[in-house]
């Protein structure tokens, strides 16, 4: 299965252990990237997603860190065996616009880079996913696990 993972579930899979409100997640998150190490599951990561860590660490660091730790967490999420994807072009943004109408427009490009890489999937634990269904399912790491 193909699936493109959201910047909701890497920030878990990267910070979690640092967090006790998101620890409880980071069981399901590490054996999603276990299957993905294992090759059971194709991962796709986009440039969006390493730009949102980026953010993540603005909005959670003390500013003179904030370059380090995303390097660091950079480095950590390289380990491992995923795709990764561009950003999209005028033309696909403009193609896939209006079919791809989320409640949250930063997860718009995610949604779009997801389709036309013809991903089974999007795992994430943003809900808001769930209003485009009918064209790629979303799936919590939980769920994925069991599919």
């Amino acid at each position: 299965m193909k699936v493109y993972l959201d910047t909701s579930v890497i920030t878990i899979y990267l910070f979690g252990p640092y967090s006790k409100r998101e620890n409880r997640r980071l069981p399901s998150v590490n054996e999603l990237f276990k299957r993905i190490n294992e090759k059971h599951l194709h991962a796709l990561i986009s440039l969006y997603t390493l730009q949102e860590i980026y953010i993540f660490c603005k909005i959670h660091f003390a500013t003179d860190e904030v370059g380090h730790i995303a390097k660091k967490a950079l480095a950590f999420l390289f380990q491992n065996d995923f795709e990764l994807i561009g950003l999209l072009s005028r033309e696909d943004h403009l193609i896939y616009n209006r079919q791809f109408n989320l409640d949250d427009p930063s997860d718009q490009p995610h949604a779009i880079s997801a389709y036309p890489s013809k991903c089974d999937a999007i795992i994430t634990y943003d809900t808001h996913f769930q209003k485009i269904k009918d064209k790629i399912p979303a799936y919590t790491p939980e769920e994925a696990i069991t599919k």
